[in-house]
This record gives structure tokens, sequence and C-alpha cells, in this order.
């Protein structure tokens, strides 16, 4: 035992093999060497930690450090997205600015579900357990190639072992329909064993309308369509990873969707003389749409840390199975009426193996995947209007489709000093596909090998100003259903069919980004899209049929900026002020369309949130934002907004939550979209049925945080483009 005389004084000391206590009173401080057990006696704790900064650069992605933030005080997931630098999130759906699509991860796991569900499984998540979301606009090549999109990735807080979690939730939801959602998640961790659930139930409706007016020359054809849109849908997630020793773990994951949505529609087309003023006739078309969706995924995982210094091999297993079925009947009055009845099932494997390799002068990472997509789909035709069903052989298909993918890819990142950093990487997909109608005897096969560069380069001069500049090429692949020839009638001149003819587009995007003081980011960038498709309608002036299919017809260029800055000059006040500015110019590749389009689009937003009381516990947000006339690839858009409010109530130590938001309060969220097919002139009018009011409740019990390790299925992007 060594004695020191020292006043008032107190260290801690951590030694390798060993561990000293120091006992703290007025005259002496006694160092005790203790090799198993650690004993105190009134040992006083010093915590030194440094707060990190609300936005940070990293090399490819912008973090927004969530526990640093107010104003995801008592909330969840979704809350602390609305606070997210380019990040959109309207109408419950979510949205990156400058991106035709965005993807969900927690914890590098891809989140396959959308709409509702999705929804509500961010709600399940406390903002309290969030540490930081990561924003990747420019996905690097260790990430599949698909989508002109970016990546969300919401980081959990670790914590110790020998913890659980538990959480039960509803919320009630009256648009013109009611729809209630009731869910609930556990999540356990002792010693190696960790185990995670959640289960989601949906009930509901909602009540969409939808207007497109046709301007032909010998008179307007006016198309008004009532529905309402029924949903059920349960949604489970069950895993549990295991750790085999200090350097090997293993796990497994299912995630399960079961939907049986339906749809009631009232069509009712009002056809004009040339004047437009007097009414020829009307065609009124009723339908009834039964739909039955399951898919289920299941991955196997394995990850061995191969030394000490951050070599890593992560293996990943998946399969992915998709069955849809449809059964629609539908009635044009004096006219005809028919049954269509579609069957659909898609199979997925495909395995994934990534190396994390540290080296003295680089950091690299590489690795491979396999992946193997095979779809069946059967639709049948009946004719009704006798009253007994006869079978339509030329409006029936039976179609196959077979898309196989090997790729592989290598990044190296370099501190080039400790102001510049650079990260360099390449993708190469290797893609062979096969599309077989058996109806129609037409079989189309592609192969093509494509090579996916990204590149970065960051520059931090201090503390308080970071800048990037970066690079990607992107592929945008065909949903499945796209590329199925069969037709679909919503009335007997009206039809909506796939085109196994259509080919990947090819985006180059380049991004040069500026954060300030860690509250002011900025963004600059240029995309330019080859071979884009898109669904197009045709119409024929003389039969006046309408086609709607998928077509690759355009080629656009967009160059825009993006501001976010979040004001906190109050403390019970935070408020953030989004801008998002872009000017685009297509040009058409085939000749019904219009040639060129050029012009801008705007968006702004403002996100105010409120702390009413000292404690924390009541919470009111209201926001607002307004999307300006503008242009999107060949179509033309009004001006439309959203006002939103929402209140917040935290009480039972803070373990209950009572919330009410009320959105679109003044129901001003309906676009109006404009395009041209053979000089004939279509509006587009549609509302969604947004607005609404929501009173949420959840109740949080067990320990508040869980280290669970999540994981990333290896065919997430084959199962995205399912319902694409």
């Amino acid at each position: 035992m060594i004695l020191f005389k020292r006043k008032s004084i107190f260290f801690i000391i951590i030694l390798l093999n060993s561990s000293t206590v120091f006992s703290q009173n007025d005259s002496t401080i006694i160092l005790n060497k203790v090799s198993d057990t650690l004993k105190t006696e009134n040992l006083k704790e010093i915590v030194i930690s440094g707060k990190k900064k609300l936005i940070e650069r990293k090399i490819d992605r912008t973090i927004y450090n969530v526990e640093n933030s107010i104003s995801t005080i008592g909330g969840d997931a979704l809350d602390a997205l609305k606070m997210t630098p380019r990040i959109n999130v309207k109408n419950d759906q979510i949205s990156m600015i400058g991106k035709s699509g965005m993807s969900v991860m927690v914890d590098d796991k891809l989140i396959q579900v959308s709409g509702d569900d999705l929804i509500n499984l961010l709600k399940s998540i406390p903002s309290d357990n969030i540490k930081s979301i990561e924003v990747i606009t420019t996905p690097p090549a260790k990430y599949d190639a698909e989508g002109n999109s970016g990546i969300v990735n919401i980081k959990l807080k670790k914590t110790r072992i020998n913890q659980w979690n538990s959480s039960l939730r509803s919320s009630y939801t009256q648009s013109t329909y009611p729809k209630g959602a009731f869910g609930g998640s556990f999540e356990y961790q002792k010693n190696k064993l960790s185990l995670y659930s959640d289960i989601n139930y949906i009930n509901g409706s909602n009540a969409p309308i939808e207007n497109t007016k046709t301007y032909y020359s010998d008179g307007l054809w006016n198309e008004g369509s009532t529905r309402r849109d029924y949903q059920k849908s349960l949604n489970t997630r069950l895993g549990f990873d295991y750790k085999m020793n200090d350097n090997w773990s293993v796990g497994i994951q299912y995630l399960g969707n079961l939907n049986k949505p339906s749809v009631q529609e009232n069509i009712l087309t009002t056809i004009y003389n040339p004047d437009n003023s007097s009414v020829n006739s009307y065609l009124k078309t009723l339908s009834y749409t039964q739909k039955k969706n399951n898919n289920h995924s299941i991955n196997l995982n394995s990850i061995i840390e191969m030394d000490t210094i951050g070599k890593k091999m992560i293996v990943n297993f998946d399969y992915f199975n998709y069955k849809n079925t449809e059964n629609r009947n539908f009635n044009t009055i004096d006219l005809s009426s028919a049954n269509n009845i579609s069957l659909q099932n898609i199979e997925n494997y495909s395995t994934k193996i990534d190396f994390e390799h540290p080296l003295k002068w680089i950091i690299l990472t590489y690795g491979a995947k396999v992946s193997f997509t095979k779809t069946n789909s059967d639709a049948n035709y009946f004719d009704t209007t006798t009253g007994s069903p006869i079978f339509d052989y030329s409006q029936s298909n039976v179609f196959e489709y077979k898309e196989n993918t090997q790729s592989f890819y290598i990044s190296g990142n370099k501190k080039l000093s400790n102001k510049w950093e650079s990260q360099l990487g390449f993708r190469l997909e290797n893609t062979q596909t096969q599309g077989y109608s058996k109806t129609q005897e037409q079989k189309n096969r592609n192969d093509y090998t494509k090579l996916f560069p990204t590149f970065y380069i960051s520059y931090t001069p201090n503390e308080k100003n970071s800048l990037s500049i970066n690079y990607n090429k992107r592929i945008n692949r065909p949903s499945y259903d796209k590329l199925n020839p069969f037709r679909w009638y919503s009335n007997p001149y009206s039809y909506v069919e796939g085109n196994p003819f259509l080919q990947p587009s090819f985006t180059d995007n380049v991004e040069f980004n500026y954060i300030h003081n860690d509250n002011w980011s900025n963004s600059v960038y240029f995309s330019h899209t080859k071979n884009g498709f898109e669904q197009i309608t045709i119409l024929d002036e003389t039969t006046k049929n309408q086609q709607t299919t998928s077509k690759n017809y355009f080629n656009t260029n967009i160059i825009g900026f993006s501001e976010s800055y979040t004001l906190k000059k109050l403390k019970w006040l935070s408020t953030t002020f989004s801008l998002d500015w872009n000017y685009s110019w297509s040009k058409s590749l085939i000749y019904i369309t219009n040639q060129n389009l050029k012009g801008s689009n705007t968006y702004f937003s403002i996100n105010n949130d409120f702390v009413l009381n000292k404690n924390k516990t009541l919470l009111f947000n209201i926001s607002y934002w307004y999307n300006f006339k503008g242009v999107s690839d060949l179509d033309k858009n009004n001006a439309y907004s959203q006002l939103s409010a929402s209140i917040k109530y935290l009480t039972l130590d803070k373990k209950l939550q009572i919330s009410l938001n009320m959105i679109d309060i003044l129901k001003t969220n309906k676009p109006i979209y404009t395009s041209y097919t053979n000089n004939i002139k279509i509006d587009y009018d549609n509302y969604y049925d947004r607005r609404l009011f929501r009173l949420s409740l959840t109740y949080k019990f067990g320990n508040k945080n869980i280290n669970i390790m999540k994981k990333e299925f290896g065919n997430e992007e084959e199962k995205e483009r399912v319902n694409k």
C-alpha cells in the first residue's frame, strides 16, 4: 500500500492489468491495487465528456446528432427525421430533397416497408434511443447501385448488456373515414444473446379523389374517380443475434407482411360536345378490387472480426418471397362488364460478402454479391357482359421473368492530412434478364455489364466549417410489374399495361456540400439522367383509347441548391428553415410528347418546435411548406402547400406519451399536373384525402435502451422493386 498526503484532490487512473481505487477525504488519498474486484468507499464519480456538434460532415454522409437536439424531446424517429437536413416529411411520406427516391435504414439494416407500415415502425423508435441520423445523398460503392436515391441511416444508442425494453402503441386517425393502428415491440439482451421483435396491425380506409381531363379536338372527356381504399395489414419483425466468442457473432432475422387491401371505385366519364359546354354522353363504371399480398424475408448473417485493428468479414444469406393475388370486377353501365384475376409470385435468393480492411496508409472495403430472381405472373380476363364469365384468351397472359446479377466492389479511404480526406470506389455489376410472354409467344433477353464509380473529397479548415464534393453513377431498373405486358382495364377505353422492352436508366450525380457552425447546411447539386422511364398515357384521337404504359422516353438534367438553417436563440423555441430550388431541362426521345421542357421548382418549409413548460413534458409544433409552380420531367405542376400542427404531452415519468396531430389543416395539398401526348392536353387533378387528425398513445416500460445488432438484408434492391 502506498500513502500520499494531498488535500482535496481526486484522480481516477486506469492501468493495464490492474485497478486503482482512490478514497477522498480532507487529508489523504489511498491507492490500493485490486486484481479482481473493485472496492470503493465514498467514491464520487467524475464524468468528462465532449458535446458533439448538432450537424457533422463525414466524407460520404451528413450526420445529424439527435441526442444533442431539444427539438426531438419525447418524440420518435419520425419527429427526428422532420428536423434532419435534406429530409422532407410530408403527409407521413418521407423523401430526400433533390432525389427521386429514398431508403430508410436502422443500424445499417434497410427497412422493407412503406406507407403507413413504415411510419408506424418509425414511431415505435423513441428519439431518446437515437444517437444520430446519417443522410447519405450519394451512396458509396458498398451499396447496390440501384435507384437514383439517397439513404437515411438511423443509428441507435448502445448500452450495457442484461437489459430489456418494451413498448405498446396505438393510434386513431380520422380523415374522411377512420383508421386504427396498434402495435408493440420487445427487445432483450443478456450475456451473449440478443432478441428483438416488433408487431403492428392497421385497419381502416381513406377516400382519394382523382380527376382526369382529356382535351380531344372533338370534345372534352372528363373522368372523375371517387374511391374508398381499405387497408388491413399485419407486419412482424423477429430476430436474434448470438455472440459465439469475442470475435464472431451470428444472427437470423425474419420480416413478414400480411396485407388484405381492397378498393371500391366509382368512375364517371363525362363526354362533352366539341363546344365543351354541353354534354354528349356519360360512361359510368363501377368496380371492386380485392387484393391479398404477402411477403416474407429471411436473413442469416455472420460477422467475424479478424484482428484487433478493425479487419472484419461480414457474410449475408438472404431469401425473399412475395405473393400477390388481385381479383377485380368492373361494370361499365349499358356497355360491358368483366372480371380480371391476377396472380404474381416473386422469389429472390442472394449471397453477399463484405470485408473491412484497414491498412497503414489506406482503409479498404471490398466485397461481392450474387442475386437470383424469378417472377411468375398469371393474368386472366373474363367477359361477364352476358352474365356468365367467358374466358378471353387474347386479354389473358402468363409472363415469366428471370434476372441474375453478379457484382463486385472495392473502395479506399485516405486521410490526406488533418484537413483533407478522400475516398474512391468502384462497383461492377453484370446483369442477365429474360422475359417470356406465353400468350404472345414473345421472349426478350437483355445482358449488360456496367461500372459505377464513386468519388468523395472533403476539406475541414476549422471546427466551424466543412466542405465536400462527391460524384456517383446510379442505375434505375424497372420494377417487375412494369415488364409484364398484360393489360389491366379500368373501362372499355382505358387500360394499363407493362412493357417487356423497358430498359434501365442511368444517372450521374455531382454534389457540393458546405456546413457552417453546425446549424447551417448548404448543398449544390447536378444530375444527368439518360434513358429515363416513367408511365405515359398514349391517346388515340379516333378510337379514344387510352393506353397507359412505361417507356424510356426522356433525358433530364437538373441543377439546384438546398439550404437548411436552424435557429435556436431561445431555450423554449427551435425553428428550422428549409429551401430547395432547382432548374431542370428535359428532352423527349419519342415524338408524341413535349419535345423539350424547361423550368424551375422551388420548395420552402418552416418548422417550429415549442417547449411549453420547465419539465419539458408539454410540447407544441407548427409547420408549413409551400411547393411553387414548376416542372417535373416533361410535365408541369401547379402550386400547392400544407399547414400542420401537433401537441404532445409526456407523463408517468415520461413513460406515457399522448399526442394529437392535425395535418393539412387548410386542405391545400392538391397538386395538379399537366402533360401532352399526340398534342392532346391532359390535366390530372388529384386529392388523396390528406387532411386528418390523429390521436396517438405510446407507453414504454422496462429499460429504455437495448443494444441490438440489426442487420442489413443482402437482397434489398430486389425487394424494393416489387412495389416500386
